[in-house]
């Protein structure tokens, strides 16, 4: 119950967004492919290019949930994704990709 209340400071918000892209995304394949290429190009411009794609990636991201929140319970997304997490598991562990 506690956690779907809302936060109204902006820097709770701003805090726990960052927190929770950042850890979400550390060691992940898109991070260690952005080391690759910032060692062999220029770093400024992976690091441009690397902002600005995350940035639309996130982007689509709280728009689409926005959107959705109008239609669906946050309750039946977490169920969602948890099953399509378990079949992209098995399809995985299958060697379906």
């Amino acid at each position: 119950k506690e956690a779907s209340l809302k936060i109204t400071s902006p820097l709770a918000i701003l805090w726990k967004s960052f927190s929770l892209v950042f850890f979400a995304e550390w060691g992940d394949r898109s991070m260690l492919a952005t080391i690759a290429l910032g060692a062999a190009q220029s770093p400024l411009g992976v690091a441009s290019g690397a902002i600005a794609g995350h940035l639309v990636a996130t982007l689509l991201a709280i728009i689409g949930g926005a959107f959705l929140a109008n239609y669906l319970s946050e309750k039946l997304v977490g169920l969602l994704g948890g099953v399509l997490f378990l079949l992209f598991a098995a399809a995985t562990l299958f060697g379906v990709f």
